[in-house]
Parts: structure tokens; sequence; C-alpha cells
């Protein structure tokens, strides 16, 4: 069946058909070409000879795409200024605030048991050993520390602080004056059970001895030994009782016992003075008659007992008997005391300590003599201490000097020191040290939340976004650089698929595609009317 010819059709198909088939042929030739694009995936060959236009050109210039995409990337759209700057931006510091501030909520308001239920299982190995590691790092660290010049200094320092601030300080403020009270009553009760004890006795009677066979063994005399005002004591009260003892001595004469001793006193004197004439004590005895020289000397005593008292009493012989009696104890004065006392006669000596131990002993139990000590101390105490308005390191230089108050300051510094470095404190430290890392350790930790006040949260969470917000400007720029992102988008592009490709480009620009397809057809059928204004 032959072909029509052009003049065989409808008048109105030979207008329509030139704009219609060059529509048809624009969309079809975009068509092609847009498929060209893509298609062949791999080149044709016929005879061996490559077909022209195979494979397509995206498959071609695939290498070249990849390139060009990561050099677009790399260098214009994703650089590290672009990234920094982004980063920056308060949408971003807003959602990093948001982000860190529900991560870190979720943390504190979590119900923490101790720090080991914390740990994974898998890391409880390494979690023993870091806590034993812990352990002994801490204890040698403070063992170290505790015996280097550091804490020595650190230590003498402390104590010098705190000795200064002690010294400082009045008495009264250490010792108010109830308390001084309290103090003074002990010490009154103190020297009363010292002084009336059977120990007091023992020592008073062996430091008696110890003083006398110390005095006698050094050959003394008795003036050396008694203080002088005792010895002007002694010669002043003879003189004063001379009188009456002349008085005492006239009453004596008049006793009739007195009496007949003196008289046989007399008698025997004329005796002895008899027998001392030799060949004429008998003639004289034939003449003195003793009983009638005694008869004579008791009438003269009872004649004359007036006359004697009389004489006894005046004021000469006064004079002459108190000078006799002070010159005797004067001279007594300069007696050694080997002489009145020998050192070989240990009894006497041994009963004359007991007999003044014996009655010195009831005088010091006697309260009175408690009391007397103890107010003497206490007056002398406060009147040392200006009545507890005497610093403590004035009354301290008082008793021992500036230098043994430094000693006794560079004493406590060592002391101090050495005790703290004591085996036995450094191994109560270690306990201290192990207990609390026990309890540390096994103790919950509880929610942090209700550890921590809202205003320290919200200081932690801006505290956490200004230290990313810091790092990530500072360290992301040279993250990007270091990352090769046109390496890294070319080395992408070549991995991927060539029909993977096509669906991602397709994916892009399909829409794009549509409207070129169109665009091909309305300039096809444009073409075409004006070939068919050109050809009427």
């Amino acid at each position: 069946m032959p072909f029509p010819a052009a003049a065989d059709f409808p008048p109105y198909l030979q207008y329509i058909a030139p704009p219609l088939l060059g529509a048809f042929i624009g969309y079809i030739t975009n068509k092609v070409a847009i498929k060209m694009l893509f298609r062949p995936l791999r080149s044709w060959r016929i005879l061996g000879i490559r077909v022209p236009m195979t494979p397509g050109v995206i498959p071609a210039k695939r290498q070249e795409l990849a390139v060009n995409m990561g050099e677009m990337v790399g260098d214009h759209l994703l650089t590290s200024r672009e990234i920094g700057h982004a980063l920056t931006q308060p949408s971003f510091q807003h959602h990093l605030q948001t982000l860190i501030e529900e991560r870190v909520g979720n943390l504190l308001r979590r119900d923490l048991g101790p720090i080991a239920s914390i740990v994974p299982p898998k890391f409880g190995v390494y979690f023993d050993i870091a806590v034993k590691t812990i352990r002994f790092q801490v204890k040698d660290h403070i063992h170290a520390f505790i015996q280097s010049p550091e804490f020595a200094a650190r230590v003498a320092a402390s104590l010098d602080r705190r000795m200064e601030h002690f010294l400082a300080r009045d008495i009264g403020e250490v010792l108010t004056g109830k308390e001084r009270e309290t103090t003074y009553r002990f010490v009154e009760d103190t020297i009363a059970r010292m002084l009336s004890g059977s120990a007091m006795e023992r020592w008073l009677e062996e430091f008696l001895q110890h003083k006398i066979y110390g005095i006698i063994s050094q050959d003394k005399i008795l003036r050396d030994v008694l203080p002088l005002p005792l010895q002007e004591t002694m010669v002043t009260l003879i003189r004063q009782e001379t009188p009456g003892l002349l008085l005492r001595l006239s009453t004596m004469l008049q006793e009739p016992e007195i009496r007949d001793r003196v008289v046989q006193g007399a008698r025997t004197g004329v005796e002895s003075f008899i027998a001392s004439l030799g060949p004429m004590a008998a003639m004289a005895r034939g003449f003195l008659k003793m009983d009638t020289v005694e008869q004579k000397i008791r009438d003269y005593l009872i004649d004359k007992e007036d006359d004697i008292a009389a004489w006894l009493q005046s004021e000469d012989v006064r004079t002459r008997v108190a000078e006799v009696l002070a010159g005797r104890c004067q001279a007594l004065f300069d007696q050694p005391v080997r002489s009145l006392v020998p050192l070989e006669d240990d009894g006497r000596i041994e009963r004359f300590c007991h007999g003044l131990t014996e009655r010195m002993m009831p005088l010091l139990r006697e309260k009175d003599i408690h009391v007397a000590l103890s107010s003497m101390l206490k007056t002398n105490i406060e009147t040392a201490i200006d009545g507890g308005q005497l610093s403590i390191r004035g009354a301290i230089v008082d008793f021992v000097g500036q230098s043994g108050l430094e000693a006794g300051k560079a004493w406590i510094r060592e002391e101090g020191t050495a005790l703290l470095r004591r085996k036995e404190t450094l191994a109560t430290l270690d306990s201290m040290i192990e207990t609390m890392l026990t309890a540390l350790l096994n103790r919950p930790i509880g929610k942090l939340s209700s550890l921590l006040p809202v205003d320290v949260r919200d200081g932690i969470c801006n505290s956490i976004r200004t230290m990313l917000s810091d790092m990530l400007e500072l360290e992301v720029p040279g993250l990007v650089d270091s990352l090769n992102i046109r390496q890294i988008v070319a080395d992408k592009v070549n991995s991927l698929d060539l029909l993977r490709l096509e669906r991602l480009l397709l994916s892009i620009m399909e829409e794009q595609f549509k409207y070129i397809n169109l665009f091909g057809a309305i300039l096809g059928f444009l073409i075409g009317c004006i070939n068919l204004v050109v050809t009427l």
C-alpha cells in the first residue's frame, strides 16, 4: 500500500504536522541528550573500535567530576573558616546549650550508687588496679612530703604562729582568778599532805643529819652555822633576861633545898682546900670543925638573905653578869661545832636530829603553817604575774630567761615534727587514709542534682558550653584542614556505583530535566511553525 502524499492529508494536518513533528523531535533530542549524560555506562566497541560518545559523559568524566566536586566542597563549601563561623552562630550555640543541659540534666538526675557500681564490669579489674595504685600513691606522696624539709618548715612555722599567739596572751586569759584560786587550794592541800606525811618526817630527819654531819665534817664554828640575826638575837635576849635570871637566883637561894646545896658546896670546897694543904691538913682540921663551918655558912646565908638579893639586883651586878654571859655566848659562837658535837658520837647526833624532828613536825602539821605557806606562795605568785596581767611570755622569761624560752620553742618544733614523722603516726595516718578511701568508694553518690544548687548546675552547663565552643572554634578549623575534605569527597564520588550516582544526580535534577525536555519540545514546535510559515 503506497504511503500517501502530503497533498492527500487533510488540510489541517498539513498545518499541524510540522509543529508537532518539530516538538516531538525537540523533546526526543533533549531526552536522548540527557540520557547520554549517564548512558551507556561503559564504552561500546565494534570490531575493536570504540563507538563515539560512549560511555556517557558522566561515566567518562567521573574522575574529573569527583575532583571538581571535592574541590568545590573542600575549597568553597565546607571551608574551615565557614565551619568556624557557623559554630559561633546563635542558633548553633542555643542548640549546643540545650544539648548540654539535657545531657548534664540526665546525668545529674540519675540515682548513682558507689563509684565501683558505675564502672562497667569489663573494666572492673582495671578499676581495682587503679584504686590500689591511687592508695599507694597517696600514701607514698604523703610520706614523702612528711619527710621533706618543706613539711618541717611548714610545721615549724605553724607551731611558731600558735606559740606566739599563746605567749602573747595574758595569764589571766588562760587561768582566770577563779581557776587560780582552785590551783592555790590544790597547792595548800598538797602542802598539807606533804608536811603531814611520814615521808616528810623521814626526809626532815635525814636532811638534818646530812646537814649536821656536813657542818661537823667541814670543821665550821658555830658562828658560821648560825645566821647573824640569830646570833644578835641570842646576845640581846641574854642581856634582857639577865635581871630576871638574877632575881630567880636570889629567890632560889632562899629555898631550903637550894640553900642546903650551897652550904654543902661551900663545905666541900673548904674540905678540898684543907686537903690541899698537905702535912698541915691535920692541924687545920684540928682548928676547923666542918660542922661548925657548915653551920656558920648557913647562918650567914640566912642572915644576909636580903643583902644578897639586893646585891644581885643591883645595876652594877646586872651589867657585869650580862657582859659575862654575853661574852660567854660570843665565845661559844667561836667554838668549833666538832668540839660541841663530836663526829664520832653518831648516837648523840641521831638522837639530836630525831628529837629536833619530833619537835618540828607538830609545828609543820599545824593548819596555820599550811595556810601561811600557801598564802605566801599565792601572794608572791600574784605579785609576780601582776594579778594575771602579765603575759605568758613574760612569765616564762622571768622563770627560765629568754634563752630558755627560745630553747623551749626549738624543742617543741623538733618534737612536734619528730612526732608527726614517727612510724606509729605514719601507720595511723595510713589507716585513716585506708578508712577514708574505703568509705568514699563504698558511699553511694546519689543524685548529683541534690548536691548541686541550681546556679551551680547552670554554671557547669555554661562552662561546658563555653569550653566546647572555644575548643571547637580553635580546633575545628585545624581538624577540617587535616581531614582534606576535597580528597574525601573525590574518593566518595569515585567509590559510588554509577547507577547510584545516576540516581543521585537524577533525584537532584530530575525536575529540571523534565523542563529541559519540555523546553526542547516547545522549541521544536516553534521551529516547526516557523518552517511552516516559510514554506507557505
